[in-house]
C-alpha cells in the first residue's frame, strides 16, 4: 500500500495501515511532505517504510528489491536514508497515469479545469515553506529548479484533452514564470497548440511588464500571488519574502492594466505577530484590489524554518503526539490566548469579505458588529462566499449545473 502525506495526516494513514493489516498481508509504504521532513514520524507504528524526497527511481528499486530499503528509503523506526538518487530529468519521465483517480471518481474526471505542473523546486528561502529545507537534505542531488520542456508539456496537456473534459489549464508550479525564457517560449506555442485559458502561481518581484502582457496573450485568465504580510519586517526579515510594498502594487498595476484577475494569499497568525500587523496585511490587500483576497492561519510544521524561529522565541512548543491542524483555516496552536485565537479565527473568515467589500472594513459599526458574530456562521459565510468566488476565477467557461455541482461537492469536502 503506498500513501503520501502532509504531517497532520499521518496518525490517519497510520490508523488506517494499523486497521488494513488485521485482515491483509501487505507491505506499506508513505512518502510525501510529512515523513520527507520528520523521519520519526512513524515510530510505533505498522507501516513498514517511509520515502524521503522524490520516488519515482525509489520507488522502483523498492519494488524490484524485494522491499528492502535503499536510496531514499528507510524502514520505520529507523535513522533515516543514508543516500538518495538523483533527481528525476522531467522529460524522461512519463505521464501522469491519472486514469488510476479519474476511474473511481468521475466527478473529478468531470471537472472542467484539470491541474499540472511545468517543473520542480524553488530557489526562494520562504521561511514558512518547505523548499529550504528540502534544498539543504538533497542537495547531494542535483538541480533542485527544473522545468520541463514546452514540448513535453504541451503534449502532456494535449493527452489529456483528447481523453477527458478539460475547460481551463491550472498550473500549481509555486512560480510559473521562474524562467522568463521558458516562459515566453510557453506564452509563443500555447495559445496555438492548445488554445485553453489557464491559470497559473507568479511572484511579485518577478512581474514586469512583459511578462504581464505575455501572460494575456497567452490565454492566461487568473493569477495567484502571495503577500504573507502587509508588514515589512514581518515580510522581509522573519518569513523571508524579499518583496517590497511598490513591488507589490507594481505587479498589481501592470495585471490591472492587461487585465488579468489575480487572487492574493497571505498569512496570520504567525509568530510573535500583533493583531495590528494582521490588520495591517488585510488593509495592505484592499489596497492591491485583487479579485480575491485569502488569509492562512500559520501552522507549524517540524522541519521549517519559521517553526524553528517559533521555538526559539518561546511562542511554540511541540508535544509527543500533538495534533497539527488539518488545515490552515481552523486555529493557531501558537502560544496565544483563547481571546486572540478566536480574533484570529474570525479574521480569517473575514478576510476575503472585507478585500472585496471594502466599506464593511472601514466602516467601524459594521466591522465591529461582523466581530461580534459566532464563529461558526462566519465560518459558514466565509465557506460560501470562498465557493462561489473560486468557481468564478477558475470554472467560468462550464454550465451552471456544473458550477452548482463543484460548488456542493466543495462544500461537502470542508465539512469532512
Amino acid at each position: 500500500m503506498l500513501y503520501s502525506a502532509f504531517s497532520f495526516a499521518i496518525p490517519s494513514f497510520k490508523e488506517f495501515d494499523k486497521t488494513a493489516k488485521q485482515t491483509l498481508r501487505v507491505k506499506s509504504l508513505i512518502g510525501g511532505p510529512g515523513p520527507t521532513f520528520d523521519w520519526d514520524c512513524l515510530k510505533g507504528s505498522t507501516i513498514d517504510a517511509f520515502c524521503a524526497g522524490e520516488g519515482e527511481m525509489a520507488l522502483l528499486d523498492y519494488i524490484q528489491s524485494g522491499f528492502r530499503a535503499g536510496k531514499n528509503i528507510a524502514p520505520q523506526g529507523s535513522a533515516g536514508p543514508s543516500e538518495f538518487h538523483p533527481f528525476a530529468e522531467l522529460d524522461q519521465l512519463p505521464f501522469p497515469d491519472r486514469d488510476i483517480v479519474y476511474g473511481v471518481d468521475p466527478a473529478l474526471r468531470n471537472m472542467p479545469s484539470k491541474q499540472f505542473l511545468s517543473g520542480r523546486g524553488c530557489p526562494y528561502d520562504c521561511t514558512y515553506c518547505f523548499n529550504h529545507r528540502f534544498r539543504e537534505i538533497f542537495k547531494t542531488c542535483g538541480s533542485v529548479i527544473r522545468k520541463k520542456s514546452v514540448r513535453y508539456l504541451i503534449d502532456e496537456i494535449r493527452l489529456v484533452q483528447k481523453k477527458y473534459p478539460l475547460l481551463t489549464v491550472v498550473f500549481n508550479d509555486d512560480t510559473f514564470i521562474l524562467n522568463k525564457k521558458w516562459f515566453l517560449e510557453f506564452c509563443e506555442r500555447f495559445p496555438k497548440e492548445i488554445g485553453l485559458p489557464y491559470t497559473c502561481n507568479i511572484r511579485a518581484n518577478l512581474v514586469d511588464e512583459e511578462i504581464a502582457k505575455a501572460l494575456r496573450d497567452s490565454g492566461c485568465i487568473v493569477v495567484n500571488w502571495s503577500i504573507e504580510s502587509g508588514d515589512e519586517y514581518m515580510r522581509n526579515t522573519v518569513l523571508k519574502r524579499q518583496m517590497s510594498d511598490a513591488q507589490i502594487f507594481e505587479t498589481a498595476a501592470w495585471l490591472a492594466k492587461y487585465k488579468i484577475r489575480y487572487r492574493i494569499g497571505n498569512i496570520i497568525g504567525l509568530p510573535g505577530e500583533s493583531f495590528d500587523q494582521m490588520l495591517k496585511t488585510l488593509e495592505l490587500n484592499i489596497k492591491a484590489k485583487p479579485s480575491m483576497g485569502l488569509a492562512n492561519i500559520f501552522v507549524p510544521f517540524p522541519g521549517l524554518a519559521l517553526t524553528e524561529y517559533a521555538i526559539h522565541h518561546g511562542h511554540y512548543t511541540p508535544s509527543p503526539g500533538e495534533n497539527i491542524p488539518n488545515d490552515f483555516f481552523t486555529k493557531s496552536i501558537l502560544k496565544i490566548t483563547p481571546s486572540e485565537n478566536k480574533a484570529i479565527q474570525k479574521l480569517m473568515c473575514l478576510f476575503p469579505i472585507f478585500v472585496n467589500f471594502p466599506f464593511l472594513y472601514s466602516t467601524v459599526s459594521i466591522r465591529k458588529t461582523l466581530f461580534i458574530l459566532p464563529r461558526l456562521i462566519l465560518k459558514a459565510v466565509y465557506e460560501l462566499f470562498f465557493a462561489i468566488k473560486m468557481m468564478r476565477l477558475y470554472v467560468s467557461r462550464a454550465d451552471f449545473s456544473k458550477k452548482l455541482r463543484i460548488i456542493f461537492r466543495y462544500l461537502i469536502d470542508s465539512q469532512r
